[in-house]
C-alpha cells in the first residue's frame, strides 16, 4: 500500500476519528486486509477530489481577480478626483437627456458598468465553483456581500446586475465608444442605465453624495485587501475628511465592525474615532 494513500486516508475525517479514538493500531494490522485496501482507495479519491475542488476555485480567482481590481481601482479613481470638489462637476447634468455631453458624468457611468459587469461574471460563473475553498474567493464574496447590502448599495441589487449584464461582451466590457453609443441610439439599453444615471445626478444633495463616498471606501479596501503589493492597481490616498460624522459611524460600526472584520487597518479609509459633539448647558 502507498505510502502517500495511507497518509491521504490519516487526513480524512474518518481516519482522524479512528485514531482519535484509539483505533490506530488495529488500522495498521489491517493494512494487509482487502477490505482496507478498498477503503483507503475510496478516502484517497475523496481526497483528490477535495483537493482538485481547492485547485479549481483558486484558478478561478486567478483568473478573474486581476480585470475586477483594474475596474475597481478606475472607479475608485475617478469617484476620488470627483469627490476632492464634492462632485460639482455632475451637479448639472439632467438624466432625462439621451445624450452624453458631460464627459465625467459618462465616464463616472461608464466605470460603475464596468464595474459591475466583473462581478456579474465572477457572481454567474463562481456558481459552479466553491469560491469559499479560496481564503481570496471567501474575502471576495464578503466584499461582494458588503458592497450588494441593503445600506451600502446605490441601487437595488437586481438593478446592479441589470446594468453588469447590459455592459458584458463576449470579449469583456463595452468599451466607452460602445456604451455612449448605446446609451444614446438605444432605448432598451437605456432604460436599465437610467436609474445609476438618475442616482448620480443626485450629487448635489449631501445623501447621495455620502451614499457614493461610503460604496467607494468599500471598494477601495477590496483593492488594497486583495492586491496588497499594488501589482495591477493604484495605492491611492483615502477621503476620511469628506465623510460624515453619520457616513463614519456606518462605516465603522457596521461596514467594517459586521461585514469586513478582517479589514485591520479602517482608519486608513475613515480616520480616527470622532467624538459626539458636547451638549450645551
Amino acid at each position: 500500500m502507498p505510502a502517500f494513500v495511507v497518509y491521504a486516508f490519516l487526513c480524512t475525517e474518518v481516519g482522524q476519528q479512528m485514531v482519535d479514538a484509539g483505533w490506530g493500531q488495529l488500522f495498521v494490522a489491517a493494512l494487509g486486509g482487502g477490505s482496507t485496501v478498498k477503503i483507503l482507495d475510496i478516502a484517497y479519491q475523496e481526497w483528490r477530489k477535495r483537493r482538485e475542488k481547492s485547485d479549481s476555485a483558486e484558478q478561478f480567482v486567478d483568473r478573474h481577480l486581476d480585470p475586477l481590481l483594474k475596474a475597481a481601482d478606475e472607479l475608485v479613481g475617478k469617484l476620488r478626483s470627483l469627490a476632492e470638489d464634492d462632485f460639482k462637476a455632475i451637479h448639472s447634468v439632467t438624466p432625462d437627456d439621451s445624450r452624453l455631453e458631460n464627459h465625467d458624468f459618462a465616464s463616472l457611468l461608464y466605470l460603475f458598468g464596468c464595474f459591475w459587469a466583473q462581478v456579474e461574471v465572477i457572481r454567474q460563473e463562481g456558481m459552479s465553483v466553491a469560491m469559499a475553498k479560496d481564503e481570496r474567493g471567501l474575502r471576495l464574496q464578503k466584499f461582494f456581500d458588503c458592497l450588494e447590502g441593503r445600506r451600502v448599495r446605490i441601487l437595488p441589487r437586481v438593478l446592479q446586475r441589470a446594468v453588469g449584464e447590459t455592459f458584458r461582451t463576449e470579449k469583456g466590457a463595452k468599451t466607452f465608444v460602445e456604451f455612449v453609443a448605446a446609451f444614446e441610439e438605444t432605448e432598451g439599453f437605456r432604460r436599465w442605465i437610467m436609474p445609476l444615471a438618475t442616482f448620480l445626478s443626485r450629487t448635489e444633495h449631501t445623501t447621495e453624495r455620502q451614499q457614493l463616498l461610503q460604496y467607494g471606501v468599500v471598494v477601495h479596501a477590496m483593492i488594497d485587501l486583495l492586491d496588497p503589493t499594488h501589482s495591477i492597481t493604484r495605492e491611492r490616498p483615502s477621503m476620511p475628511n469628506k465623510l460624515t460624522t453619520k457616513s463614519w459611524r456606518a462605516l465603522n460600526y457596521r461596514v467594517f465592525g459586521v461585514y469586513l472584520t478582517f479589514v485591520k487597518d479602517r482608519q486608513k479609509y475613515i480616520g480616527p474615532p470622532r467624538r459626539r459633539p458636547e451638549r450645551k448647558g
